[in-house]
């Protein structure tokens, strides 16, 4: 059976799974998965790795059991993605195993999918600054495509998004943050998910079909994607009223 580390920092709700089964071309098998929280309020760079050694240790696995890391790559909170890719690196170097990277935007939907079945999904994950970076998606077989590319939208700027058929459903803390984007949603017709947060479940099963499919990248290339390159507003920015 396939065994995964899957560690998903993109956000504040840091997590990572140990997760083993196997994938055909038809379906995903899971024989055992556990999901481990980083301890709230603490930065993942200080939790996330004895928080690993318990886990393995409660699931008697040595990370040379592991075949491969799967890593969230982003867009999301930049400490946090450095974090996990730092360690997917590190990990992957010193143990001589593949790394996955997978798109934050993508996890989401992946999310959406498993809680309700949705099938083209919108992600629109907080980005701060008044910002949501955004994707579409549509599933193809066992994993999905990008209908556009993750991109930066402003919460009353969703009419601009590249064209895409119309979403069964829509998810990410972008939703919650942004009362704008919630109302065009309504007014679109798109459900809500209720999925606010890329889960480690859900980066493990796209890391499974990803490690089938044979994509994997040398630990060199794992990098975090962050599609913005600004973290804050400048003092002049906030003192004309912008938000973070």
């Amino acid at each position: 059976m396939l065994r995964l580390l899957s560690l998903e920092t993109a956000t504040d709700q840091g997590a990572f799974a140990l997760w083993s089964g196997e994938v055909t071309a038809a379906e995903i098998r899971v024989q055992s998965f556990k999901q481990f929280c980083c301890p709230a309020g603490q930065p993942h760079a200080e939790t996330l790795l004895p928080a690993l050694r318990i886990a393995l240790n409660e699931l008697g696995w040595s990370l040379a059991s592991i075949d491969a890391i799967v890593f969230d790559a982003g867009p999301g909170m930049f400490t946090g993605l450095r974090v996990s890719a730092a360690l997917a690196q590190g990990l992957a170097v010193a143990l001589n195993k593949p790394v996955i990277p997978v798109c934050s935007l993508v996890v989401l939907a992946e999310a959406a999918y498993q809680a309700m079945g949705a099938t083209t999904v919108l992600s629109l994950l907080d980005a701060r600054m008044n910002q949501i970076y955004a994707a579409g998606w549509t599933k193809e077989g066992l994993d999905w495509q990008a209908a556009f590319e993750p991109c930066l939208v402003g919460p009353d700027n969703l009419d601009y998004l590249p064209a895409m058929s119309k979403p069964l459903a829509a998810a990410g803390t972008g939703i919650k943050e942004y009362p704008a984007a919630a109302n065009w949603l309504a007014q679109q017709g798109i459900v809500d998910s209720a999925v606010r947060y890329p889960s480690a479940d859900a980066l493990a099963r796209l890391g499974a079909v990803r490690f089938h499919a044979g994509c994997f990248t040398d630990p060199a290339e794992a990098i975090p994607v962050y599609v913005r390159d600004r973290v804050a507003l400048t003092t002049a920015e906030r003192a004309a009223g912008e938000i973070l």
